[in-house]
């Protein structure tokens, strides 16, 4: 055995055996949670019970939960530091006798669910809950937890942290509080999930203060009913709910972000950059308020149909793609957000590239959505979504030469493999082409020949070259590195796997096969390294779709 393995040898035993004792311990405390929160119910809070002892006794339930949120935000702020604390708790671990701990914490949680019993137990006993036992219950379940702590890390390991990182833990507390309460109050309301109905009451009138200060400017004749939610002109009113109100917009830009802090946790400052979330959600609230003026503008003066059917259903995805963007942009940008300097010669060198990949399927998607934004469910003006993105690839053209382009059988067969995939997927759509047969019967027999051919073109060549740029040239290598263009095609992390494979199915009306399609033309690049492999995989399968949609009308798979 040489010396390298057994110094390996060394290294991998005390890790395996820190990981052990802190899986197990974390066991321990989810148990004992669980059996805690299952077994006994917080003593009711009666009218004539209204000392301050009685009322925290109530709502002890409410620790626990708000106690993860606070776990949870302080982790997230911490993040980009963990790997270092972890190393500093495993140099604090070597030769500590945490068993003596566990025994303690034992003991004292024999204690704590005596009393508990005491004080929880039905019916409970007025007399119990004072200011006396409350104060010995919650100095027993201070015991219990620090016990606990002592068990996991020695003394000396907590006082450094809390010395170290007090300011990023004080922020995490006060977010996660600030999550907690917020949670509490929307989990209130019933009448809608997580209260969005009562939420929406809240901002509703400002919303549409500002969306009829805005038409105003144009509209003479405002129709504004604030107890109902209307708002409109004399020929063309909307009612607004939460349903379409901006909540969603405000979920889902919370949710970007959120995802968009932890995979470039090492590149972004903390806790500034958390200032991205209000940031995020002012702007999804203002937006929403133009978004209603212009949906109202539209059906009072071009067409309701449109304003209903097609912008209606797209700005939304509009407003949230240019706040994702911007909030990308503004972190990249503003020097308080970014946690490292940037090395101007690389980014220099490595911009055009990534132009190059990103902008033809950021083109595709404004003029997607732009285009079907001006419709009534079937697009006309597809024809002209297709000649912007060849317009695009044709700008960037020499960029393409220093990718891989070569390919093998193999990857039609991939094509081939997806594409039964999705057909056995496809759900029976009944009338989900009649809108699209319907559109093109309506059509002249040559512009709705035209328009098959943009279509065919468009979904065979340039919007699959496009797709696979994006999520197989840029993304899934950036996921891995922040130069992306260092990174060997064929190198492979679970994280860009399958992170690009979700996102790829979300872009797909039919997000489980699209989601499987992706993960097909991931495998097809990493195989050989050849990017040609992901392009032609990717267009066998949407050419074998187009083949079936026009020879078995099944006119679903291209709604």
């Amino acid at each position: 055995m040489t010396s390298e393995n057994i110094i390996q040898g060394h290294v991998s035993a005390p890790s395996k055996r820190f990981l052990i004792r802190w899986l197990l311990l974390l066991a321990i405390a989810a148990l004992e949670l669980g059996v805690l929160t299952a077994r006994y119910e917080a003593p009711p809070l009666h009218a004539n019970k209204a000392e301050w002892p009685a009322w925290l006794f109530h709502f002890s339930k409410e620790i626990w939960p708000a106690g993860l949120w606070i776990i949870a935000a302080c982790y997230l702020i911490l993040s980009p530091r963990l790997k270092t604390i972890l190393d500093n708790l495993r140099e604090h671990g070597l030769g500590y006798r945490w068993q003596v701990w566990l025994a303690r914490h034992a003991l004292a949680l024999a204690a704590f669910a005596a009393i508990t019993q005491l004080i929880f137990g039905m019916p409970s006993d007025p007399a119990r809950l004072s200011l006396l036992w409350l104060t010995g219950w919650a100095g027993l379940a201070s015991i219990t937890l620090l016990s606990w702590m002592m068990a996991l890390a020695p003394g000396r390991f907590w006082r450094r942290l809390m010395h170290q990182e007090h300011t990023a833990l004080l922020v995490g507390s006060i977010l996660g509080m600030g999550a907690w309460i917020l949670v509490s109050m929307l989990s209130q309301h019933k009448t809608s999930l997580l209260g969005q109905n009562e939420f929406w009451n809240f901002l509703g009138i400002p919303s549409l203060l500002l969306a009829r200060f805005l038409l105003g400017w144009f509209y003479p004749d405002i129709v504004y009913q604030p107890e109902r939610f209307l708002l409109g002109t004399d020929s063309f009113q909307v009612k607004v709910s939460y349903v379409c109100s901006g909540i969603e917009g405000i979920s889902l830009i919370t949710l970007f972000i959120a995802v968009y802090l932890w995979v470039f946790r090492k590149e972004l400052r903390f806790p500034q950059v958390f200032w991205l979330f209000p940031l995020g959600m002012i702007a999804v609230w203002l937006l929403n308020a133009v978004r209603i003026a212009i949906l109202i503008a539209i059906g009072t003066s071009f067409s309701p149909e449109i304003a209903l059917q097609g912008f209606h259903a797209q700005a939304g995805w509009i407003v949230f793609t240019l706040i994702g963007v911007a909030a990308i942009a503004l972190s990249n940008r503003m020097q308080c957000f970014t946690a490292t300097q940037t090395d101007f010669q690389g980014v220099k060198s490595s911009q055009p590239l990534a132009a190059a990949l990103l902008v033809p399927f950021m083109g595709l998607m404004a003029a997607t959505m732009a285009t079907s934004a001006f419709s009534t469910g079937f697009d006309l003006l597809y024809p002209l979504r297709i000649l912007i993105l060849a317009a695009l690839l044709y700008c960037f053209r020499k960029y393409y030469k220093s990718l891989s382009w070569k390919w093998t059988w193999q990857a039609p067969a991939i094509g081939s493999t997806v594409f039964i995939v999705w057909i056995l997927l496809e759900p029976d759509a009944g009338n989900g082409g009649t809108v699209l047969l319907q559109g093109l019967e309506a059509l002249p027999s040559e512009t709705a020949a035209l328009w098959l051919i943009f279509r065919v073109l468009g979904s065979v060549i340039a919007v699959p070259l496009a797709e696979e740029l994006a999520f197989r040239g840029y993304l899934i290598r950036k996921l891995i590195a922040k130069e992306f263009e260092r990174v060997p095609p064929r190198q492979f992390t679970w994280l860009s796997f399958l992170l690009t494979s979700v996102l790829f199915g979300l872009l797909h009306d039919r997000w489980l096969a699209g989601t499987l399609a992706g993960m097909a033309y991931a495998l097809a690049l990493h195989r050989r390294g050849q990017m040609g492999d992901a392009v032609i995989a990717h267009m066998t399968t949407n050419a074998l779709i187009a083949v079936f949609v026009l020879t078995q009308a099944k006119w679903s798979l291209w709604s």
